[in-house]
């Protein structure tokens, strides 16, 4: 392995005995750039351990774990032992489409000081290495961003969700030493939180370019739409917006969000985190119940302030009756449907208790001596 290398390449692989092979030549393919390949195993029970050990380089370092932990856990012991100025990551399905996808991005990263990660658009393939196009795919188009101002970025992700190709990154090491690493305890979105960590604090950068062939395996990928991964996916937006505007201060708000505020001036720290809750409550065709679940506890908290209740009645007219409100008409923890069947269910107690009454026989009243 490479003493001191430029950028260190690190791949998890799991149960991807088919197409590693693939993956790891992509990579020692790469022209123009001096890096390390680290490579760890997350406890496959198929031959992947046996093909990564095949394939002899002397920058490949491989780390065989025959405990399943998960991948983010995985990634992050591979980040620990990067010892390059820049960290790229390659899943073991996937393949990098351009030999020189490395130098590229060092190029770009190199001119653009103040650009924490450097990201490129897609092309997809099938199980057998077929290229499908994107206007067959759902998310086809998701990763053909345009860029953005770091507040732009975060409008994007509070809107709609994740739209960075993560195995196309180049990032610099020092973001994950400031930042902190993956969330295992995520299984849909540990990118979609570090990339929300990330503009916070750095611009990024998406390339034009498709630098990716990204493998798509119905039934099989994290990213896959299984009635399992969308639940979990819905829930782990919950948890991600409960901190999603920490540490955003009222430059990066006004960048990002000027046109939904109902103060714009944001004249004290307190406007501040008002708007943010009130955010919260935006028209969200696919986030809109959890944000307004965020978006209730947010407001109980700073209705229990003084600080806050005073500006909230003078320059937003909110008050507890207008929390009673809000309670009462959004339906957080029940669908519709739902409701909608217990109202049903109260009303036809209600008839059948008065049907029950009229055939009841009653005792006659007691009589007076």
């Amino acid at each position: 392995m490479k003493n001191n290398p430029t950028i260190s390449v690190i791949m998890p692989t799991y149960n991807h005995a088919p197409f590693v092979e693939q993956a790891i030549q992509s990579v020692l393919d790469q022209q123009g750039a001096d890096f390390e390949f680290l490579i760890a195993d997350d406890g496959s029970s198929d031959r992947t351990r046996d093909v990564v050990a095949s394939v002899q380089d002397q920058r490949i370092a491989f780390f065989p774990n025959k405990i399943n932990r998960g991948a983010a856990i995985v990634t992050n012991e591979l980040i620990n032992k990067a010892s390059g100025e820049f960290i790229a990551l390659i899943n073991s399905d996937d393949c990098w489409s351009d030999p020189d996808k490395l130098a590229y991005q060092e190029q770009v990263m190199r001119e653009n000081p103040s650009v924490g990660a450097c990201f490129g658009r897609a092309q997809f393939m099938d199980e057998g290495g077929h290229l499908i196009a994107k206007e067959g795919l759902a998310f086809g188009a998701t990763f053909d961003q345009e860029n953005r101002s770091r507040g732009r970025w975060l409008q994007r992700f509070f809107d709609s969700g994740n739209c960075l190709c993560h195995p196309t990154i180049l990032i610099r090491k020092s973001c994950y030493e400031e930042l902190g690493v993956y969330n295992n305890r995520m299984r849909q979105l540990p990118d979609f939180d570090m990339w929300i960590r990330l503009v916070k604090r750095h611009d990024i950068f998406v390339s034009d370019r498709e630098l990716i062939n990204f493998r798509v395996l119905p039934g099989e990928n994290a990213s896959c739409q299984t009635v399992s991964n969308s639940i979990r996916t819905m829930n782990e937006h919950y948890i991600i917006a409960n901190s999603f505007f920490a540490d955003v201060d009222r430059k990066l708000l006004l960048q990002g969000f000027r046109d939904r505020l109902r103060v714009k001036e944001l004249p004290s720290e307190e406007h501040v985190e008002i708007e943010k809750a009130l955010l919260y409550f935006s028209e969200n065709r696919w986030l809109e119940r959890p944000y307004k679940m965020v978006g209730l506890m947010a407001m109980y908290r700073l209705l229990s302030e003084e600080k806050y209740r005073k500006i909230l009645e003078h320059d937003y007219e909110i008050t507890d009756r207008w929390f009673h409100d809000m309670t009462a008409d959004i339906d957080i923890l029940r669908s519709r449907r739902d409701a909608a069947v217990l109202n049903a269910g109260r009303a036809t107690k209600s008839v059948l208790g008065k049907i029950a009454m009229a055939f009841t026989p009653r005792k006659p009243p007691l009589r007076r001596a």
